[in-house]
């Protein structure tokens, strides 16, 4: 055997055995042009074809440039992925396109490697772009021999968590002593397949500025042999009305350490360091707690958050936890005139004689006491049950016998607060004598005793004057 069909062998060896990589026996198509043993000599024509088949799985055994047909292995070569982008780059050597016709060319082939292939003395003559279709293939047809390096550049809609690195392939291709005009490669990738989910707590109390701690629960997903963990990341786009607090990180239960495991960024972002990148190999899931204040109620006081879990640039994106909250107006009235009380005092409880929420609250001039927002659930919660106490009615009024009122608060915003009217009636005073009474009938009696009198000395007077 000559050095240079060893040397043709080796390349075959070491040419693609990534891109390959496929389940199942390879079918013998593609064009066997000669029966002498594969040699620069013996190629027939200037350009070939290369088609990508793009499936999901674990790589296999290598493969050798021709296509599947068996049916058996077409079906385990699994789930076709469409929308997969490559770069495939024709490489030079000392700036000269290697030509694969010559067996100069096959000898400048033989030593390039994807490690080596950007750096003198090799470059690229010329790149082309191209996406798999529906069928997870594509298919450049007319490339001129030559030796190719081909790179994944975006997975499209696809969650790849693995995918291939890049690899060479030669245009025709050996294949057990022919040459394969038509040559086909079968680069698969792992998929991410996790469901992160995301819970929301309840406040640590039911009021505006209280704490909710929103749970990330992000099960790391298993990558093909030989890949690791090159990035890892979970971002929750916190709404305007919650303000970050903080956040704690673990990896199956073992508490993470921030800014040496991870770092947290803008609003927000927990990044993993190369740390703690090196922590996720062989673990089950990541944890993270983020702390946040709610700060105001907004349109409809209903806050929705949603984090987006990004391992070696697959991202998954968890279910949207909600957190509602409503405000709840009191009006103080007058029973009998409706007329808004000023200094009415009241407070508000998570039951009948139960726990303190909020409070103590005084009416104000127009009668109200306006509480900016109280937790009533989560998710589709939107509605929860408090109870008011008056503990103080308003100067010149009487406190109702039973100061306790149940309230239903709805999630709503600033708008559209719950309204609860309670009056309160005014105190009675002292009893004042009645008008037309025994008083008054003394004082009259007295009165025309005074007149009769005075009727009587005017006519003694007269009668006297008359005798004389």
């Amino acid at each position: 055997m000559s050095l240079r069909s060893l040397r043709l062998r080796k390349l075959a060896a070491g040419i693609g055995v990534a891109a390959l990589a496929a389940l199942g026996a390879m079918g013998a198509s593609g064009a066997a042009h000669a029966a002498d043993p594969a040699s620069p000599s013996n190629i027939t024509g200037t350009t070939g074809t290369l088609t990508i088949h793009k499936h999901a799985g674990d790589p296999g055994a290598a493969g050798n440039g021709a296509e599947i047909t068996d049916p058996d292995a077409v079906r385990q070569l699994g789930e076709a992925l469409s929308g997969v982008q490559f770069s495939v780059q024709r490489v030079a050597y000392e700036g000269t396109a290697i030509d694969l016709t010559t067996a100069a060319g096959w000898d400048q082939a033989a030593t390039a490697t994807p490690a080596n292939i950007a750096s003198a003395p090799f470059s690229f003559a010329n790149s082309t772009t191209v996406t798999t279709g529906a069928d997870g293939q594509a298919a450049l047809a007319n490339l001129p021999y030559g030796l190719y390096y081909v790179t994944e550049t975006n997975p499209g809609p696809n969650p790849i968590v693995s995918p291939v690195q890049p690899f060479l392939v030669s245009v025709p291709y050996p294949n057990q002593g022919t040459w394969l005009y038509d040559v086909h490669v079968y680069p698969k990738n792992k998929l991410n397949d996790t469901n992160p989910t995301k819970s929301v707590s309840a406040p640590d109390a039911p009021v505006l500025g209280s704490t909710v701690v929103w749970t990330v629960n992000a099960p790391v997903p298993a990558l093909a042999a030989g890949d690791t963990y090159r990035s890892f990341s979970i971002t929750d786009d916190l709404d305007d009305r919650l303000s970050y607090t903080g956040a704690t990180v673990s990896v199956d239960g073992t508490p993470l350490v921030e800014d040496t495991d991870y770092t947290v960024s803008g609003n927000v972002k927990i990044t993993f360091t190369s740390v703690g990148l090196s922590k996720l190999a062989g673990k089950t899931a990541v944890e993270a707690k983020i702390s946040t204040k709610v700060m105001s109620l907004g349109a409809d006081g209903q806050i929705t958050n949603t984090a987006l879990v990004n391992t070696n640039g697959s991202e998954r994106e968890t279910n949207s936890p909600q957190t509602n909250s409503g405000g709840l107006v009191i009006q103080k009235t007058d029973a009998a005139t409706s007329d808004a009380l000023s200094g009415a005092i009241f407070e508000v409880y998570d039951a009948k004689n139960g726990t303190l929420v909020a409070g103590p609250f005084t009416t104000d001039a127009t009668g109200k006491i306006s509480i900016d927002g109280l937790w009533v659930g989560n998710d589709s919660v939107t509605s929860r049950t408090y109870w008011v106490k008056e503990t103080q009615a308003p100067a010149g009024y009487v406190l109702p016998a039973d100061p306790w009122t149940e309230v239903t608060v709805t999630a709503g915003g600033t708008s559209a607060p719950t309204t609860v009217t309670l009056p309160n009636t005014q105190q009675t005073g002292p009893n004042l004598p009645l008008t037309g009474g025994a008083g008054s009938a003394a004082f009259t009696i007295l009165g025309g005793g005074l007149v009769l009198a005075g009727v009587g000395t005017i006519v003694a007077r007269r009668m006297r004057a008359q005798r004389s």
